[in-house]
């Protein structure tokens, strides 16, 4: 009797063909996750030039309201049209104010008749609160540069009881410390942003 040998039921076990991730895998991957990434940085950019300009607007509309008050509070000079053509960016703002219209540090505020608290008030706007080392705030400081104020009044010939526009303008998308802000309002002035007020005595 011939020499029976046991057969194996099972069977050789075949070579794989891929040996781990090939290389365009790898591309098409980092292709993918990159346009994600992009994708990411570009929602955040978009927010924070809303919140900027949020915050821009804020700004703008607190200080249209000071004006608006300090106007309300000296109605002679508005009768007198002395606040009619100011424009905030003419202002100058290295000189401190004679007499200075409220207190400051240890020295109490002046005596000023409306033609001095009119001019008071345009600088106060313009430019803050003088302080030892100058003027800090207004719209010199609080909003981008290139921003201003505009007052007008609506009637080609003013009278006592004509009513005034307030404007305050700035460049969109930059802050107030931005060092891009003096380009963007000289090279380029829009787009811009713009907050009015309208002001009867």
């Amino acid at each position: 009797m011939k020499n029976m040998y046991p057969i194996s039921l099972h069977a050789a076990p075949l070579r794989s063909k891929q040996r781990g991730v090939g290389i365009i895998e790898v591309m098409v991957a980092l292709i993918v996750i990159s346009f994600g990434v992009l994708g990411m940085a570009g929602l955040q950019l978009t927010g924070m030039k809303h919140s900027t300009n949020g915050f821009n607007r804020t700004k703008a509309v607190m200080l249209a309201e000071n004006m608006t008050t300090r106007m309300r509070i000296n109605r002679s000079a508005v009768a007198d049209q002395l606040y009619d053509d100011f424009d905030s960016s003419e202002e100058v703002c290295t000189t401190k104010p004679t007499p200075y219209c409220q207190a400051n540090g240890d020295d109490n505020a002046q005596s000023c008749n409306a033609q001095q608290l009119a001019d008071f008030d345009m600088f106060s706007v313009a430019c803050g609160e003088w302080y030892k080392a100058g003027a800090s705030g207004g719209v010199a400081q609080l909003l981008p540069a290139g921003a201003s104020m505009q007052i007008v009044c609506d009637d080609n010939d003013c009278t006592a009881q004509s009513s005034y526009t307030l404007s305050v303008t700035w460049p969109e998308n930059e802050n107030a410390s931005s060092d891009t802000a003096s380009k963007v309002a000289v090279d380029d002035p829009e787009p811009s942003s713009r907050v009015q007020m309208r002001l009867r005595p």
